[in-house]
């Protein structure tokens, strides 16, 4: 479980559980709450000096989320027109979650469908009429003169 990592790297790091966490377990039980939280304490205990480290790591490093698996797809929607859509708030955790459970076609089909409706961005206006070229050229930081008259 997910929130159990998140748990136990908040026992690590703050020596307490944090108010975020708690709002997780608002319709849990308290006597399974609490538990959990035993569960986490003895774990972060149990923990040699090296996996206490490794654990601060990944948690500082955001790996750990709350919760389980959650299902990240708008009810009567696949993965690729989840992936597809307009506005949607995905992180990359989740993107690639998705990305996963496409098949080799839909992959192939998305990977075009990027490439197809990448945007581009014009960051200086040219004007054609001030541009101009001398017998300078520059390779790997080097002037070399060119002759282009052949």
């Amino acid at each position: 479980m997910s929130t159990l990592n998140v748990m136990i790297a908040e026992i690590l790091v703050d020596k307490k559980v944090s108010k975020r966490t708690m709002v997780e377990f608002k319709d849990v039980p308290a006597d399974e709450y609490r538990a959990l939280i035993m569960q986490a304490s003895f774990k972060a205990d149990e923990m040699s000096a090296k996996a206490k480290a490794k654990h601060i790591q990944n948690y500082q490093e955001g790996l750990y989320d709350y919760g389980d698996v959650e299902n990240i797809i708008p009810k009567g929607h696949s993965a690729l027109d989840t992936l597809k859509m307009k506005n949607v708030a995905l992180t990359s955790k989740q993107k690639s979650e998705l990305v996963g459970q496409l098949t080799i076609d839909e992959k192939l089909y998305y990977g075009n469908w990027l490439n197809d409706n990448e945007s581009f961005v014009e960051s200086v206006p040219v004007d054609e009429d001030e541009l101009s070229f001398g017998d300078k050229t520059y390779e790997d930081g080097l002037e070399i003169f060119t002759n282009n008259k052949g």
